[in-house]
């Protein structure tokens, strides 16, 4: 055999354990993403079995004059909160008109016929705030949030003028849609969940705002926010005491 015939020999032999090794490896990746397809399918499933407790009041939208019920201001500017429209249960579809349609939507229940409680649109209207003498928080839930476990603090809404960010309308826009963000614990934290305006005046719309205790995944395009059951009151929904 001539050394020629060796070295082809040779080459093809680490050739062929290439392609061997190829063909582990092409396995190995397989059986890689399967697992994390299955690691991620059970941590989203857990997370909706998990269940979720509110931690503040007045999710439902209780009013008394122009305040939130359960909720501060700032009292360095005028702050306003009004009723907007109520969305209600038991009306076909191509019944609702076209707001409803557009809400229901945003907040992944298009289609939906019963839901409990009463939808009840929010409207906050700012004006007089000066950035150079006051502060920028705008209401806040209160009593405030506990910190010391994971939480996540949200809401639906929709900008209708001027401009306002953070907690539960972070990410907001003109566009109605999911809004808030998630926290990780600390041990002894609280939460002034306190969105903050950055124009002399401004117009936003909300529903279901408010802090729960645990992680709400915060998708748009997959809304999973909700009415939660309340820590407080003797029912769940407690939308007559405004808890």
């Amino acid at each position: 055999m001539t050394i020629e015939q060796n070295i082809a020999e040779l080459v093809q032999a680490s050739n062929n354990l290439t392609g061997v090794v190829d063909g582990k490896i092409q396995d190995i990746d397989k059986k890689v993403t399967a697992a994390e397809n299955s690691v991620n399918s059970f941590v989203a499933n857990a997370r909706d079995e998990y269940p979720i407790y509110r931690q503040t009041k007045n999710q439902y939208g209780n009013l008394t004059d122009t305040s939130l019920d359960f909720f501060s201001k700032n009292s360095q500017f005028n702050i306003d909160i009004s009723l907007y429209r109520e969305i209600h249960s038991n009306v076909e579809w191509a019944l609702r008109d076209a707001e409803e349609k557009e809400i229901m939507t945003a907040m992944g229940v298009a289609g939906v016929k019963h839901f409990q409680p009463t939808i009840r649109v929010m409207k906050m209207v700012w004006s007089g705030f000066d950035a150079g003498n006051h502060s920028t928080h705008s209401i806040f839930p209160n009593p405030i949030g506990n910190g010391s476990c994971a939480v996540t603090i949200a809401s639906y809404a929709k900008l209708i003028s001027g401009s306002i960010s953070g907690w539960w309308l972070a990410g907001v826009n003109d566009v109605w849609g999911l809004c808030g963000t998630n926290r990780k614990g600390a041990q002894g934290r609280y939460l002034h969940a306190h969105p903050y305006v950055s124009t002399p005046f401004g117009e936003v719309l909300f529903i279901w705002a408010g802090i729960v205790s645990g992680h709400v995944p915060l998708d748009r395009d997959a809304p999973k926010w909700g009415y939660w059951p309340s820590m407080s009151g003797d029912s769940p929904f407690d939308t007559e005491q405004g808890v």
